[in-house]
C-alpha cells in the first residue's frame, strides 16, 4: 500500500510504502499506484484529505499576492494618466482616477475566489 505524507498546506511532503518504511509520519493519506506517480510529479496536493490535481489551488496568501502583483502592474501601466501633463482631458483623468481605485480596492475582497476586474477606460 502505497502512502503520500503531506504538510499543513496539503503539499506532499514524503512518499512511502506500508511494509517497506515502518515510520510513516503523520498526516498521510493512502494512495493508489497510479496516484503515487502523480504525487511525484508535483502538481498534486492534499485538499480535503485527497489527493487531488493542484495546478490551480491556491491558498489565500498566493492569491493575493498574486493579485497585488497584476494589480501593481496595470497600475503602474496607468500612471501617465494621472500626470499633470498628461494628454488626457479631465473626464479621460477622472475615468482613469476611478479605475485605479478600483484596482486599489480589489485587496479589500471578502471573497477572493469570484474576482472581477475593473476595466480599462477607452
Amino acid at each position: 500500500m502505497y502512502k503520500g505524507s503531506y504538510s499543513e498546506d496539503g503539499t506532499y511532503t514524503g512518499f512511502y510504502v506500508e511494509g517497506i518504511h515502518e515510520n510513516i509520519p503523520q498526516p498521510n493519506i493512502e494512495l493508489t499506484e497510479d496516484e503515487w506517480h502523480q504525487a511525484l510529479s508535483k502538481n498534486y496536493k492534499v485538499v480535503n484529505g485527497k489527493h487531488t490535481y493542484s495546478s490551480f489551488i491556491q491558498n489565500q496568501e498566493e492569491i493575493l499576492s498574486n493579485l497585488r502583483i497584476t494589480r501593481n502592474l496595470l497600475l503602474a501601466e496607468s500612471d501617465w494618466t494621472q500626470l499633470e501633463d498628461s494628454p488626457l482631458s479631465e473626464d479621460k483623468k477622472d475615468e482613469w482616477k476611478n479605475y485605479r481605485e478600483e484596482l486599489r480596492d480589489l485587496t479589500n475582497l471578502d471573497n477572493l475566489t469570484n474576482i472581477i476586474w475593473p476595466l480599462k477606460p477607452l
